[in-house]
């Protein structure tokens, strides 16, 4: 079986280099560690951030209007019961 070899170059003066260096310097088997992270980005894409998630959910429940705001009480629940459309749920089906 072959062994091949990439030669991997950083600038560190840029922060998303500097990061990704300083976590390979961690790694112990730095091979098999890229080679994970290769392949689950293949697999799953750009994991999308948290907030943005957020930002999203809630921008789509405004623009949609009538959605219960309060954190304490579920008397507006009822009220808002199957207003809000399938296509809101659907995004979390495609993540």
């Amino acid at each position: 079986m072959a062994t091949k070899r990439i030669n991997l170059s950083f600038n560190l003066s840029r922060d998303d280099d500097l990061k990704v260096y300083n976590i390979l310097l961690g790694q112990k088997y730095k091979t098999d560690f890229v080679i994970k992270a290769v392949l689950r980005y293949q697999e799953k894409g750009e994991l999308i951030d948290k907030e943005i998630i957020k930002e999203a959910v809630t921008e789509a429940l405004n623009e949609y209007g009538e959605i219960p705001t309060t954190k304490h009480s579920t008397d507006d629940l009822s009220r808002s019961e199957g207003k809000l459309p399938n296509e809101v749920f659907d995004m979390f089906n495609n993540l």
